[in-house]
Parts: structure tokens; C-alpha cells; sequence
């Protein structure tokens, strides 16, 4: 069995959304993470920032950041999961130490 760590995500979700789709997509991620066995920590919603050059015409985007512990196994599926969100402008997942 693989062995769990500790990770932190920061994501960037398009800022023309409704507040009840982007409440949707921060729960999506948080239910990926529960889904594969992991366990959420902390989320913490930066909000609505500049962003330092465009993505996708657009120069604004909401930042939700999260720490949760999982196995590598489980962060590479919610990668792919982000990576298909039409809703996700960004992301970066890092492993603490």
C-alpha cells in the first residue's frame, strides 16, 4: 500500500462564474480527495485576484487553495480531474515535506 502524504492544490476557477457553481466545483475537489481515501485539511478561498497575464482572454480568476494528505496514486487522478474541468484555469499541486 502506497504511502500517504501531505499535499497542498492551488487552483484558479474562472471568475464569471455563479457563487453556487463555483460553492460546486470547491466541493467537487474536496469530494475527489474523500472519494480516493484521502482527507482534507484546510481549505482556505483567497478569492478574487489579478491575475499577472491572461489565461483564456480573461485577467481575473478565483484562487481556492486546499491541504490534504493522500498517496500519489490519488493526487494524479485529481490532477486529471482538474486538468478536464472546464471551470479551471490553473493548477498546482505541491508535496510538502
Amino acid at each position: 500500500m502506497a504511502q500517504t502524504r501531505s499535499y497542498e492544490l492551488l487552483y484558479i476557477v474562472r471568475p464569471d462564474l455563479p457563487k453556487a457553481a463555483l460553492e460546486e466545483a470547491i466541493t467537487k475537489f474536496q469530494k475527489a480527495v474523500h472519494e480516493g481515501g484521502g482527507h482534507v485539511l484546510k481549505i482556505d478561498e483567497w478569492g478574487l485576484r489579478t491575475l499577472a497575464y491572461q489565461i483564456k482572454h480573461l485577467d481575473k480568476g478565483y484562487y481556492v487553495f486546499m491541504e490534504f494528505q493522500g498517496t500519489p496514486d490519488q493526487v494524479r487522478k485529481l490532477e486529471e480531474r482538474l486538468k478536464l474541468d472546464e471551470h479551471v484555469l490553473r493548477y498546482q499541486v505541491v508535496r510538502q515535506q
